[in-house]
C-alpha cells in the first residue's frame, strides 16, 4: 500500500485541501490518502482552533463519498502541540514487522515550503518518508534549509492545478455572511451552520436569509 499522509489543521477542510488530495492520489499512484488534523499547530500556537471534535467530523464528512480517502484522528488524540514526525515515526513503527509495510509519502502545499525548515526534526522527517508537494512549478531557490531538505524537496516536487483557498478566507467570509459554496463542501458548510461555527450573530442571520 502506498499511503500519502495529509496533516493540517483542517479550520475549516477546503476544496483546495481535496483538489491536493486527488491529484496526489492519481498523479502519484498513490492507493489512499490518510487525512491527519492536527490538534494544534505548533507554529501557530497563538491561534485557538476549533474544537478537534468538530474539525474531525467536517474532514469526515468532506472526504466520506472517497473510497480511498481515510481520516485518521491519532494527533487531535495526543496532547499538547501536533509534531508531523511523531505521528510519521509512530505510523511507520506500526507496519515495520509487517510482511508488507506500507510505504508513506509525506503531502504537503506549496504553501508549506517557506517554514519547512524550521519543522520538528525537519531531517529526521525526510530521512524517514519522502515528501510529495503540489506545486505551480514555480523556482524554489529562495527556500531555506539543509541541502538533504532542499533535495527531498525538489524530488517530491509535483506538477498540480493549485486552488487558491485559504482556510482563514473562508473563515472571514462565514465571518460576514458571504457565500461559500465554491469553496467549502455543502455537507461541511451544513454542518457549519448546524453547530453556528465561525458565525457571529449578524452574519448568521444574514447568510441564513440568503
Amino acid at each position: 500500500m502506498k499511503i500519502g499522509l495529509f496533516g493540517g489543521t483542517f479550520d475549516p477542510i477546503h476544496f483546495g485541501h481535496l483538489n491536493l488530495a486527488v491529484e496526489m492520489l492519481e498523479k502519484r499512484s498513490l492507493d489512499e490518502i490518510w487525512f491527519c488534523p492536527a490538534r494544534i499547530n505548533p507554529h501557530k500556537q497563538e491561534e485557538i482552533p476549533t474544537t478537534a471534535v468538530h474539525r474531525l467530523e467536517m474532514v469526515r464528512l468532506a472526504i466520506e463519498e472517497h473510497p480511498r480517502f481515510r481520516l485518521l484522528p491519532v494527533e487531535v488524540a495526543r496532547e499538547g502541540p501536533s509534531y508531523t514526525y511523531d505521528t510519521v515515526r509512530w505510523l511507520v513503527d506500526q507496519e515495520k514487522d509487517k510482511a508488507h509495510p506500507a510505504q508513506f509519502s509525506l503531502i504537503l502545499g506549496e504553501d508549506a515550503l517557506q517554514g519547512f525548515y524550521r519543522w520538528n526534526r525537519v531531517l529526521d522527517l525526510v530521512e524517514l518518508v519522502p515528501l510529495l508537494i503540489g506545486s505551480r512549478n514555480r523556482g524554489q531557490s529562495e527556500l531555506e534549509g539543509s541541502p538533504a531538505v532542499l533535495e527531498a524537496i525538489h524530488k517530491g516536487l509535483t506538477p498540480t492545478r493549485i486552488m487558491d483557498i485559504s482556510a482563514t478566507e473562508v473563515r472571514q467570509r462565514l465571518q460576514q455572511g458571504l457565500y461559500c459554496g465554491h469553496l467549502v463542501p455543502k455537507e461541511v458548510l451544513d454542518y457549519i451552520k448546524k453547530h453556528e461555527l465561525y458565525f457571529n450573530t449578524k452574519s448568521l442571520e444574514k447568510n441564513e436569509a440568503t
